[in-house]
């Protein structure tokens, strides 16, 4: 798969005239050859429904007099440059209008659109369990038919929704499925699932085994490995400026990883959000974004959306110029490396066993919390599911909200006996029968007694640098008392909730004097506990002293000095690859700082303004050979360096936006 990809949208309405008037073959893959793009998706068929290609299933864009598909394609090949074809499914206003019948119908009776009510612009949801299906596996066999050298197959919007159609309700009433049941119309969605994956899968394998194929969710399922067997690689969209935020995709990313599937982060060019035509970022911001791809062991995605002439758009491909050949020098360094990762995160999405039935929940805050406080810390780190092996992590982290099952303790009881080391938060493992499932050395006196959130005093060594008081945690902790287990420290209670006949102050009810006489956390052996949701507590408020207690308890539950030591500042990234056939590891080094400049479409909006250079910057990275140099990659600079133990120290003299440093053993 290929590393410096566009993903060329190119959904355009049948009321605007001159489609592809101003294409222009030479131009079009000059333009894409200049950027050092190597792959690009194109259109068979968009949202609106039209094919840009002559078509006997669906209808041409009315505006569109030849085949456009066929020109691009022919175009990029001629300049050696990948083209996969771009299918739309879920989301298609010609079928939507020509066959009403074919669309979602939600629980409530109305017709289910996408950024608006059934009367307003936007996208209308098709129903797989109608004959619609059929219709898009005819679209998809066309397409394989007339573009054999197409190379691979993008399906989009691929979540099945759920409906209460009249084809639903007539299939469901055949398996003896109540349509008026909530938990059956789940059910049934999860089946019209696979069912699509199946038949669209079969379409694209009956003219070709091979085939790529990818079907887009606009978030990576954690925990549903099942559905993994449909998919040749994964695409991780994730737009930073718009609802993704900076944060979704390295949790993605290193969910994805260990799991050994090719796979690609997405970003766009926008200002925002897909489908923003006239809107820009920074090069600067799309260099750091593509080196945090790199970072993360991601090939690169950059969204686009061509103008409906078919021009191309030089603004654009000047920026993603920049950042591309800055991925291109960088290539020989990032293939077939593999992360170094000292902790295992156990994802609460995995672990709850999420439905793949409607809408994705882009976000998990424990999940991003988590994953934020590590990169923040510099701390190397992979996210897990329940059917990842933790051996050859030092630390398995439990983050606030992960229900233990019987097969999970067995799990990780033995990961401890063999010598690992675990971190709870919050209710991770206590059952409110049983209380701790794990001997951490405490003993779980119930939950919360207050809501609006309580105090904590954790114990010296692991207190924030400025904070020597009981620090409102704007969440509240479980009552535990550490016996047998040492302390962690103290919490602290308000004197009452904050209510409408009882209330102190602005914002929150005072801690009473004296500590609660509940302990904040307990360790013992193998196991070290936080009575708080701290990393819930963290995403949601971004406590400067939370982070700071956060990343003094995990590097003491780590047991151990950490892989990566830097000064790079907090927000800096840093993450150690091995390339274990060039027989070298590869650290990588991030700055940049999103600012929040806007809201559109309710996203907070952040963009990178620039990137500013950091000079000697001290790092220490712990390896298992001694090291034979040390430089900067790709322009080769030698770095001073010496061995300390099993650690390699030295210094890089500049940072802007994302560098590489080569240790080769």
């Amino acid at each position: 798969m290929r590393y410096r990809q566009i993903h060329l949208d190119f959904h355009t309405s049948e009321l605007i005239p001159g489609i592809g008037s101003k294409f222009d073959p030479a131009d079009f893959a000059q333009t894409f050859s200049d950027a050092h793009v190597d792959s690009v998706t194109l259109f068979a068929k968009c949202h609106h429904g039209w094919s840009y290609h002559p078509t006997k299933v669906g209808k041409t864009h009315p505006h569109l007099d030849f085949d456009l598909l066929r020109g691009q394609i022919d175009a990029l090949h001629g300049a050696g440059i990948n083209a996969p074809i771009y299918i739309s499914a879920g989301w298609d206003e010609l079928a939507a209008r020509e066959h009403p019948g074919w669309r979602v119908v939600t629980p409530e009776g109305s017709l289910m659109r996408q950024w608006g009510g059934p009367m307003e612009a936007g996208w209308a949801f098709m129903d797989f369990a109608s004959p619609y299906l059929d219709y898009l596996c005819d679209q998809v066999e066309e397409v394989m038919q007339m573009f054999p050298d197409g190379n691979g197959i993008f399906i989009d919007i691929c979540a099945a929704m759920i409906s209460c159609s009249a084809w639903v309700q007539t299939r469901m009433e055949a398996q003896g499925l109540d349509w008026t049941d909530e938990d059956d119309r789940v059910t049934f969605t999860e089946q019209i699932q696979i069912e699509f994956f199946e038949r669209v899968s079969g379409a694209v394998r009956k003219y070709d085994a091979e085939r790529p194929l990818f079907f887009n969710f606009g978030h990576i399922r954690r925990g549903r490995r099942d559905i993994l067997k449909y998919f040749t690689h994964l695409e991780i969209e994730s737009l930073p400026t718009a609802f993704w935020g900076y944060e979704h995709f390295p949790v993605s990313a290193r969910y994805i990883e260990p799991l050994d599937i090719p796979f690609l982060g997405m970003t766009g060019k926008f200002h925002h959000l897909w489908g923003e035509m006239g809107g820009y970022k920074k090069p600067e911001a799309l260099l750091y974004e593509c080196g945090a791809m790199l970072a993360q062991g991601a090939r690169c995605s950059i969204g686009d959306h061509l103008h409906p002439t078919g021009a191309m758009d030089k603004s654009s491909y000047k920026a993603i110029g920049t950042a591309y050949a800055h991925v291109a020098a960088r290539e020989p360094w990032a293939v077939g490396s593999r992360n170094v990762a000292e902790i295992g995160v156990m994802s609460v999405e995995a672990a709850s066993g999420q439905r793949i039935a409607g809408r994705a929940t882009k976000s998990f805050q424990a999940d991003e919390g988590v994953v934020r406080l590590l990169l923040e810390s510099k701390l190397t780190f992979d996210v897990l599911d329940l059917e990842s092996d933790f051996e050859g992590y030092r630390l398995i982290i439990l983050p606030d909200v992960i229900e233990v099952s019987p097969e999970l303790k067995a799990k990780i009881d033995a990961y401890v006996a063999g010598g690992g080391r675990v971190l709870l938060t919050g209710k991770s493992g206590i059952d409110p029968e049983q209380g701790f499932l794990f001997d951490v050395g405490a003993e779980w006196r119930g939950p919360p007694a207050f809501s609006e959130g309580d105090f904590l005093l954790p114990r010296e060594g692991l207190r924030a640098s400025f904070v020597d008081n009981p620090l409102f945690m704007y969440v509240v902790s479980e009552r535990i008392k550490a016996e047998p287990g040492a302390s962690l420290g103290d919490t602290y209670d308000p004197y009452f909730d904050r209510a409408p006949r009882h209330f102190s102050g602005h914002r929150n009810t005072p801690n009473q004097p004296e500590p609660s006489g509940f302990d904040a956390g307990s360790e013992k052996g193998g196991f070290v506990y936080l009575a708080h949701p701290l990393f819930t507590a963290y995403k949601q408020t971004g406590l400067v002293a939370l982070l700071e207690i956060g990343e003094k308890v995990i590097r003491h539950a780590l047991g151990h000095p950490s892989v990566i030591e830097t000064s790079l500042p907090r927000a800096g990234r840093a993450t150690l690859r091995h390339q274990s056939e060039e027989r070298r590891y590869v650290c990588h080094l991030l700055h940049a700082t999103p600012a929040l400049r806007g809201e559109l479409m309710g996203d907070q909006v952040q963009p990178i303004q620039d990137l500013v250079t950091l000079r000697d910057i001290d790092v220490s990275v712990a390896i298992d050979e001694p090291a034979t140099s040390v430089k900067i990659v790709p322009g080769g600079e030698a770095l001073t360096f010496r061995q300390d133990g099993d650690r390699v120290v030295f210094q890089v003299p500049e940072l802007t936006g994302h560098q590489m440093v080569e240790i080769a053993v």
